[in-house]
C-alpha cells in the first residue's frame, strides 16, 4: 500500500540567512557546535536539521574552511551523491550539485576514492533506479541538445544521453522510426567524427565521453 503519511521534514525554519552566516562565522572562528548554536539561539538539533541541505555548514562543522576554493568542489561532489543516492539520475543529480555529468566522470578518473564512492551509488541505487521507459523522451529541444554534444566530438551517443537526461534506449528508439531523425543523428556522428580528426591532426582522439 502506498504511504500517505507526508514525512517529518528535514529542514529547520529557525536558521535565516542572518543566523547561519553569524553560526559559520563562529565556527570558522574556533567555536564549538554547542558554543555557536548557544550564541546564535539555536538548539544543537536546529543545526544538524540543517546540515543535510547545507554542505558549507556541514564542512563548517568539520572545522575546515568552507569557503576555500577546494572545499567548493568538496561540496559538489558530496550534493552530486547524496542526490544520486537518492535515486536521480546522473545528469540530473550532476546538475544539481552544479556541475556536468562529464566533470563527475573526470573527477571519478582523477580521485580514486571519489570514483570507488561514485561506484558504489551506483550499485546501492540500482534496484530502485528510475527505468528507462519512464526517463525523457527525445522531444525537439532535447534532439537538438544530443545533436550539438555529438558534433563537438567529444561524446558519445551513451555520453550525450546521458549528459542531457534521456535513455540511451530512446535514442535509438527514435532513430528507428523516425527517418529524418535517423538522418540528422548520423549527420551530427560524422560532423563529431571529423571535429576529433581535425583536433588531433588527423587522427582518432581517446577524449570522447563514453
Amino acid at each position: 500500500m502506498r504511504e500517505t503519511t507526508p514525512p517529518t521534514a528535514l529542514t529547520s525554519d529557525r536558521i535565516g540567512p542572518d543566523v547561519r552566516a553569524e553560526l559559520v562565522a563562529r565556527l570558522r572562528d574556533g567555536d564549538s557546535l554547542d558554543e555557536a548554536a548557544a550564541a546564535c539561539g539555536l538548539t544543537l538539533q536546529d543545526v544538524l536539521d540543517q546540515v543535510p541541505y547545507d554542505p558549507q555548514l556541514a564542512i563548517a562543522l568539520a572545522g575546515r574552511d568552507p569557503y576555500a576554493r577546494e572545499e567548493a568542489r568538496i561540496a559538489k561532489r558530496s550534493i552530486f551523491l547524496s542526490q544520486l543516492a537518492l535515486g536521480l539520475r546522473i545528469s540530473d543529480a550532476a546538475r544539481a550539485a552544479g556541475t556536468s555529468s562529464s566533470q563527475i566522470r573526470r573527477w571519478a578518473e582523477e580521485d580514486p576514492y571519489f570514483g570507488q564512492a561514485y561506484r558504489a551509488v551506483i550499485r546501492y541505487t540500482a534496484e530502485f533506479a528510475v527505468s528507462k521507459r519512464t526517463r525523457a523522451n527525445v522531444v525537439p529541444e532535447r534532439a537538438e541538445q544530443l545533436f550539438a554534444l555529438l558534433e563537438s566530438g567529444r561524446y558519445s551517443i551513451p555520453g550525450a544521453s546521458t549528459e542531457i537526461g534521456i535513455g540511451e534506449g530512446a535514442v535509438y528508439a527514435r532513430r528507428r522510426r523516425d527517418k529524418e531523425f535517423a538522418a540528422r543523428l548520423q549527420q551530427a556522428l560524422e560532423r563529431g567524427q571529423a571535429a576529433r580528426e581535425a583536433s588531433a591532426g588527423g587522427a582518432d582522439t581517446s577524449a570522447q565521453h563514453p
